[in-house]
């Protein structure tokens, strides 16, 4: 009953119960404390604690767990290190908490100590340390797990695999956290993330854009992380039009509303192309307040519209210095269509017609032919599908005219 109390958020209804009990076992008074735990109140499981007449290792974990909630470390290390007997429990609280705490060099001191005395660290404790070290670029600390992972047949699970690519990636040993990826029997979105962060990171933009097509095709949904690395590896590899594509894909696609993170990348992307009067447009656009009573949607609708005004001023400007590159003019026939232009949509058509002849755009094996197989080359893949999915975009604004 106490434990059912606890479990539904009556604490105070829990206390009457335990109040009335004529005996107790460890059993209630654990699970008082982990009520008082379960609402933050320390201070009523202390006083609890102080009074137990026997405890066990349960008694002590929720103790330190209940300081970790509220980030208490000194009371917690104290609770830890006056406890007679330990288990992987409570050392793997400890470890979180001071990885939550960005106290890597604790962790890591810690995990030592762990290691040399009787208990054997588990997973958790292993993704822990692991983030750790690649919070501290420590790769030998890294590889050192890994070895200590295989030595014991650990069977990783998505948490550890993603913990320890993630290490690879952020010590740039990116052969490394591929073959790990590549050996993950399920990969979560924070895997595929941290690839294309690791590639962006490291100057591989347009590896880091073909892995997001492979994520697609595996029916992975990205998240908002997974866009401000897409749009920071376009950002840092000079990926002008990839950028603008992919933000229109994140607004359009996924409905994802921008963060100040994604803005971010978009100002520093157009700043590397030279559009600086553009990039301060977009600065005042991610600092204009709504009314209040205004729809959802009205932002996104405004942000929508910015952008299709940005995308023209940046197919412009490719088709100026790239002319050769098919890319740009379908873009700028896409956004024109999007947004009803009809002067413009027959000055694109025009144009790509001047310059690469009549049929263009009629099917993809002439773009292969004209736009993407001289220009582009067979590498880039993800730029092919990037103009098949700009023609698919037209397609859907056609039908809507």
């Amino acid at each position: 009953m106490i434990d059912g109390c606890v479990k539904n958020g009556e604490v105070v209804l829990a206390r009457q119960l335990f109040d009335e009990m004529s005996e107790r076992d460890v059993c209630s008074w654990n699970s008082m404390i982990s009520g008082y735990v379960a609402v933050g109140d320390m201070e009523a499981a202390r006083g609890l604690f102080e009074k137990m007449p026997s405890r066990d290792v349960v008694s002590w974990n929720c103790m330190i767990d209940g300081y970790a909630r509220v980030k208490n470390i000194s009371s917690a290390r104290a609770c830890f290190d006056e406890m007679p007997c330990r288990n992987v429990v409570s050392w793997n609280i400890m470890l979180a908490l001071y990885l939550r705490c960005k106290d890597y060099g604790e962790c890591l001191r810690l995990f030592d100590k762990m290691v040399g005395g009787e208990v054997k660290p588990n997973e958790a404790s292993l993704v822990s340390v692991l983030t750790a070290s690649a919070n501290f670029r420590k790769l030998d600390r890294g590889k050192w797990i890994h070895s200590y992972i295989r030595d014991n047949d650990i069977e990783p699970d998505v948490l550890l695999s993603t913990a320890l690519l993630t290490l690879y990636v952020k010590c740039g040993e990116m052969e490394m956290a591929r073959d790990i990826f590549d050996q993950m029997p399920e990969k979560s979105v924070v895997s595929w993330n941290c690839m294309i962060m690791g590639y962006g990171m490291h100057g591989h933009g347009e590896i880091s854009l073909e892995f997001f097509l492979e994520m697609e095709k595996a029916g992975v949904n990205p998240n908002i992380a997974t866009f401000v690395s897409i749009l920071s590896a376009c950002s840092s590899s000079g990926m002008i039009l990839e950028g603008w594509w992919y933000f229109h894909v994140m607004l359009q696609k996924y409905k994802i509303r921008p963060t100040e993170k994604h803005y971010g990348c978009m100002v520093d992307l157009l700043g590397r192309a030279g559009l600086m009067d553009q990039s301060e447009e977009l600065v005042k656009k991610m600092h204009t307040e709504v009314e209040p009573n205004l729809p959802k949607a009205t932002p996104f609708a405004c942000c929508r519209h910015f952008m299709l005004q940005l995308g023209e001023i940046i197919a412009k400007q490719q088709i100026k210095f790239h002319p050769e590159d098919i890319t740009p003019y379908l873009l700028l026939l896409f956004i024109h269509i999007a947004d009803r232009k009809w002067d413009g949509i027959e000055d694109a058509r025009n144009l790509i017609n001047e310059t690469f002849g009549e049929s263009a755009y009629s099917n993809q094996d002439q773009l292969e032919e004209i736009g993407l197989g001289f220009s582009l080359g067979k590498s880039l893949h993800h730029r092919k599908n990037m103009v098949y999915s700009i023609l698919d975009e037209m397609a859907s604004c056609i039908k809507l005219l």
